[in-house]
């Protein structure tokens, strides 16, 4: 399992490579980034996850700029509540953004980070004011963090949002795995400075799905 186990997320590719992360496996059995070419050689570990120091068991996908990569981690961190964090394709410079923290910013994001630009997006899938999860941004170099939404099973009728968002350039879109008028999750949407929220679909089951 040095080479890592258990993949969580999706690959990306620059073209020559193809990047991704393991949820568990490498040297500590607390996940990996790798990158390996797209006929199966030149396998390459960029990363082994270690907890405290930079964090555990990535769950989503990396997000490139064309100069890093960028992810976040489920577990680990200073406060083992997940992680952002950026690193080059050749696994050098890696820098931890931010350490999820609980109710202030949030803890254990499950899904990928999208960018505008301009800000890094994401969403945890516990923490934050009720412990139902957040959707935040981010500035690249991590400053600039700001807390656009705390999900709340009765305020905004979500909570436990699961996935990625993904935007028009108007709206963020996301889902949620519970909450709603049913309980059984939400469609929502939400501009990027956190205003506008609304729920587009309460799942109701047997009629259109529930839990997604």
């Amino acid at each position: 399992a040095l080479k890592g186990s258990n993949p969580q997320g999706s690959l990306i590719s620059d073209g020559t490579f193809l990047y991704g992360m393991t949820y568990n496996g490498g040297a500590n059995d607390l996940g990996t980034i790798f990158k390996i070419k797209s006929d199966g050689t030149v396998y390459t570990k960029l990363l082994d996850f270690d907890g405290a120091t930079n964090g555990s068991n990535p769950f989503g996908s990396l997000l490139s700029d064309g100069t890093f990569l960028y992810g976040m981690t489920y577990n680990g961190g200073s406060n083992d509540s997940g992680t952002i964090f950026k690193i080059m394709p050749d696994g050098s410079t890696y820098t931890k953004l931010l350490d999820f923290s609980g109710s202030v910013n949030g803890s254990n994001p499950r899904g990928s980070l999208i960018s505008d630009g301009t800000f890094l997006y994401g969403m945890t899938y516990n923490g934050g004011a009720n412990d139902s999860g957040t959707i935040f941004k981010i500035k690249p170099d991590g400053t600039g963090y700001s807390k656009l939404l705390d999900f709340s099973g009765s305020a905004n009728g979500s909570y436990y949002p699961l996935g990625s968002l993904i935007s028009d350039g108007t709206f963020l879109y996301g889902m949620t795995y519970q909450g709603g008028t049913n309980d059984l999750g939400t469609i929502f949407k939400i501009k990027p400075d956190g205003i506008g929220y609304s729920t587009l679909l309460n799942f109701s089951g047997v009629a259109d799905g529930s839990y997604p």
